[in-house]
């Protein structure tokens, strides 16, 4: 049974729940505190009246007409089957009980500290804590998965990092097991999110839609 962190929508939203990318100061968390607790995993996977917090890392390499995302291709047997065999931008899971132990949370808080501790697990880079920057949050309910989650969006820069892009993505790729992993431009990520428009003719997730026009169209 896993447990993770939530919030019930009437208070992430007392109105009504605005669509798609949210700038950074459209919502604030902190605020919440007292809101937040730990569910069950399982049973918040069905109710929508409450939104599982999810950092959502994007990371990127370059600037300019030169930036670049690592995006990858799911697993067709993914552990969360609804996003299954679909493309990504992000990086990123949930917030557990095990998070509040880290000595990052009182500096940084929970979600950033969160959010350090799954880009390690997931990709197997450390960049530092300099690299992340909070771009935003998503909130969709377009689709089922989407409907019960609700993203913490930071972009991670990685030209500090040692290591040619090729040799990041097999890096990546050993530690994330997707399907297929590589950097695709910046310019190119609008012009591929939509229905058979993404790679190989394939489909990006809801979320990776949406922050791809609301990370990049800052650019």
């Amino acid at each position: 049974m896993k447990i993770i962190l939530v919030v019930e929508r009437k208070h992430l939203f007392p109105g009504l729940s605005p669509q798609g990318f949210l700038p950074a100061g459209a919502v604030d968390l902190d605020a919440l505190t007292d809101r937040l607790f730990f569910a069950e995993r399982d049973h918040m996977e069905t109710d929508s009246h409450y939104k599982q917090i999810i950092p959502y890392l994007v990371l990127r390499r370059g600037t300019g007409a030169d930036a670049r995302v690592l995006c990858y291709q799911r697993r067709t047997k993914h552990s969360e089957a609804r996003l299954g065999g679909l493309w990504s931008v992000g990086f990123g899971g949930h917030i557990e009980p095990i998070d509040r132990a880290d000595n990052t949370v009182r500096t940084d808080g929970l979600v950033m500290a969160t959010a350090q501790r799954e880009l390690v697990e997931e990709t197997g880079l450390a960049p530092g804590r300099e690299t992340f920057a909070m771009a935003g949050y998503i909130n969709s309910d377009s689709e089922d998965v989407s409907s019960v989650h609700f993203g913490v969006v930071f972009t991670v820069n990685l030209d500090a990092m040692p290591g040619t892009d090729e040799e990041l993505v097999d890096l990546v790729s050993q530690q994330a097991e997707p399907h297929q992993a590589r950097w695709i431009p910046g310019s190119e990520l609008p012009g591929m999110t939509g229905e058979g428009q993404g790679p190989d003719g394939g489909r990006f997730e809801d979320w990776s839609r949406i922050a791809v026009g609301g990370v990049l169209g800052e650019d």
